[in-house]
């Protein structure tokens, strides 16, 4: 194949099955086949969400707020120019520069690391902020999974996965399987529309390979057909999602005991479905039991993808399980992604 040739792109034989014609996936009386043409849904979601995101934020989750008592307060550092001007340029200034600014400002070293540890704070999300994004991504990935379990409960699929292939690429596309997956996609973008703005943790490059990579799944599982095997990699990706940020939410709101059990909840859930069900049931049932065919490129592809998102969870289970050390030895619960506020005592005065 000449990959400088891009005819291969619509080539129906790099997308279907050799042996299975262009007629086949066309869409017929009582027959639906996914067409590239469906997709311009995604965005219309993906702008429906963020309009959805900020009525939730404005009405819902200021009730929510208030009720809860969850507020952010900080102190702000007193106004100084030169420390300012610094900061813009250092805002983690070495034990030097701080010993330099504290003879020229008549201020100990105490005083000016002070200074600088409320200034970052100011720059850190607020509590409100990051409970008002996780309980948003709570409320969808619990509205999702109970509606994508309630109709895989009542799929086939689900319980014999060589039918994700039986009768392949000539499987009709249910209407609930079409919104499950536009609604699916026009999240994910809906978090690319808001990235620059959400809570910058960490991982933050990781997380924006993991929303390119699920939304790019989604479309191109979509548009192969794939949508058996692609609805069990979104039931199985979401269902840990529902505790993380739950329990994020819960912390926010200063239930630490709950939100701790919780945590060992979602850990439990997160190292059983990707680690184990991911790989061993919907990875072997997209490598292996599609044997009933011949593998064509975008089997290849889709594949590849799906061993991407597995090193990502094998990244994330990393960080869980150092978590999980934490606990364990009776540290403080902390998301080890976050950029947490620095400690800022009176007495530092």
């Amino acid at each position: 194949m000449d990959l400088l040739n891009l005819n291969w792109i619509s080539s129906h034989e790099f997308w279907f099955p050799s042996g299975t014609s262009k007629t086949d996936t066309q869409s017929r009386e009582n027959f639906t086949f996914p067409q590239t043409s469906d997709l311009w849904a995604v965005p219309a979601f993906a702008v429906l969400f963020h309009i959805l995101r900020k009525l939730y934020e404005h009405y819902i989750c200021t009730f929510l707020l208030s009720n809860l008592n969850i507020k952010s307060e900080r102190r702000l550092p007193s106004s100084n120019a030169q420390l300012e001007a610094v900061y813009k340029t250092q805002k983690s200034p070495p034990d030097k520069m701080i010993t330099g600014l504290s003879k020229q400002l008549d201020m100990n070293v105490k005083q000016i690391e002070h200074w600088f540890r409320m200034r970052r704070n100011l720059d850190r999300p607020t509590v409100v902020t990051k409970f008002a994004e996780s309980s948003w991504r709570f409320l969808f990935y619990f509205s999702i999974f109970t509606f994508g379990m309630f109709m895989l409960f009542k799929s086939p699929w689900l319980w014999d996965n060589v039918q994700c292939w039986t009768d392949y690429p000539q499987q009709s596309l249910p209407t609930w399987l079409y919104y499950y997956y536009m609604l699916e996609a026009g999240f994910y973008l809906s978090l690319l529309f808001t990235i620059a703005e959400d809570v910058k943790r960490k991982d933050f490059p990781i997380q924006v390979i993991h929303h390119v990579s699920t939304l790019f799944l989604i479309i191109f599982s979509y548009m192969c057909n794939f949508v058996r095997v692609g609805s069990l990699v979104l039931a199985v990706h979401d269902v840990s999602d529902i505790f993380l940020e739950f329990g994020k939410s819960i912390l926010y709101a200063n239930y630490k005991s709950l939100a701790d059990n919780l945590f060992v909840i979602f850990a439990a859930v997160f190292i059983f479905t990707r680690l184990f069900i991911y790989p061993f049931y919907v990875i072997h049932t997209s490598a292996i039991k599609i044997r009933v065919l011949k593998p064509f490129p975008a089997y290849y592809f889709f594949n590849g993808l799906l061993v991407v998102l597995q090193i990502l969870h094998i990244y994330w289970a990393s960080i869980i399980l150092k978590m999980a050390v934490k606990f364990i030895k009776g540290d403080k619960m902390a998301d080890e992604r976050s950029d947490d506020e620095e400690s800022v005592s009176d007495d530092e005065d």
